[in-house]
C-alpha cells in the first residue's frame, strides 16, 4: 500500500472508539479523536504528501481482539491507537518507533475488601495489562481475573456489575474513563504501578518501505513544536468532548523526548525500539 501520494491514496488506519486521550468517538458516530488520530495524521501526512498536506484517513474502528487480525486481513494498513509493542506481537506484526510509554493500574471500586476471598479484577483478555497483573508478585492480595474483549466492556463491568471489585487497565486511558464516565465517588487507584511498556503504531512486515517511511516521519514530528502542541491539547487541556483534562506534566517521562536520533529502523533489524528517558534505546 505505500504508493504515489498523488494517487488518489487513502489509508485505512485502525482506531479505537473508547481509549481517551488516544483513539475515542465522543458521539455515537464513529468519529474518533485523540492523540494518536493527531498523530497519525501528522505522520501520514509527511509520508504521502511531504508534510504539504492533510492526507484522507478512513478511520476503522478496532478492538484489542479484532485489530491484529483486521491487520493481517489487508482490512486496514496501520494501527494508530494504544497498541503495546511486546515481543510476541513484534513476530506477527511490525512497530514503530515508541509513541508514548505507560504502565498499568488497579482501579478498586469504594468500599470493596481486597483482602477478601479472590476479589474479582475485570480487564481485557489476552492483553499486556492482564500479564503485568497475573506476573505481580506483590500485590497483598490474591484475585481472580474477569476477562472480556474490550476497554468499553471493562469499563461497563467495573461501573454496572456488582459482583467486580477492581479494574486493571493502562495508567493514562484508565483514569481518562474513571473521569469520564459516572465512577462512583471514592474509586481509588492502588498505588502500585504494575510494568512499564511502550505503545507504538503497527503495522504489516511485509510493507517494510511503510515502516521506514513511517519511523521517519515520526521522529521528525518528535522533534517539531508540532509534537509539543500535541502533547498539551491532548494530555494538559479539556478533551473534547469529554468536559475534562488530564492535567499532564509534558516533561513526564510518559511523552517521547524532544531528540532526534538516527540508526537503524525496526523494519531493517527486526528488533523494536524502548524509549527511555534520554532517548530511543534498542531491546535485543
Amino acid at each position: 500500500m505505500f504508493s504515489d501520494p498523488h494517487d488518489g491514496t487513502r489509508v485505512r488506519v485502525g482506531l479505537q472508539r473508547s481509549t481517551p486521550p488516544f483513539s475515542y468517538a465522543p458521539t455515537a458516530e464513529f468519529r474518533p479523536v485523540g492523540y494518536s488520530v493527531d498523530l497519525a495524521r501528522l505522520v501520514l501526512g509527511r509520508v504521502f504528501s511531504g508534510g504539504r498536506g492533510v492526507l484522507p484517513l478512513d478511520a476503522v474502528e478496532v478492538t484489542s481482539s479484532t485489530r491484529q487480525r483486521l491487520l493481517a486481513e489487508r482490512r486496514i494498513d496501520i494501527e494508530c491507537g494504544s497498541t503495546t509493542i511486546t515481543r510476541e506481537r513484534s513476530r506477527r506484526c511490525a512497530f514503530s518507533r515508541p509513541v508514548f510509554r505507560t504502565a498499568h493500574r488497579i482501579a478498586v471500586k469504594p468500599g470493596a475488601d481486597l483482602t477478601a476471598d479472590r476479589p474479582r479484577v475485570v480487564g481485557i483478555q489476552g492483553s499486556t495489562s492482564q500479564a503485568a497483573l497475573e506476573s505481580h508478585a506483590d500485590l497483598g492480595f490474591d484475585h481472580a481475573f474477569v476477562g472480556v474483549r474490550s476497554i468499553g466492556e471493562a469499563r461497563d463491568a467495573f461501573l454496572a456489575d456488582r459482583q467486580i471489585d477492581a479494574m486493571v487497565a493502562d495508567e493514562v486511558i484508565l483514569r481518562a474513563l474513571l473521569r469520564g464516565s459516572g465512577a462512583p465517588a471514592g474509586t481509588e487507584l492502588l498505588d502500585v504501578r504494575l510494568g512499564g511498556e511502550n505503545y507504538g503504531f503497527m503495522m504489516r512486515h511485509e510493507d517494510a518501505a511503510f515502516v521506514r517511511a513511517v519511523d521517519d516521519a515520526l521522529a521528525d514530528v518528535f522533534a517539531s513544536e508540532e509534537y509539543t502542541r500535541l502533547v498539551e491539547r491532548w494530555f494538559v487541556d479539556e478533551l473534547p468532548g469529554l468536559g475534562f483534562g488530564l492535567g499532564m506534566d509534558p516533561a513526564d517521562e510518559a511523552f517521547v523526548p524532544r531528540t532526534r536520533k538516527t540508526g537503524k529502523h525496526p523494519a531493517e533489524t527486526g528488533e523494536t525500539l524502548a524509549m527511555g528517558t534520554g532517548g530511543f534505546d534498542e531491546h535485543h
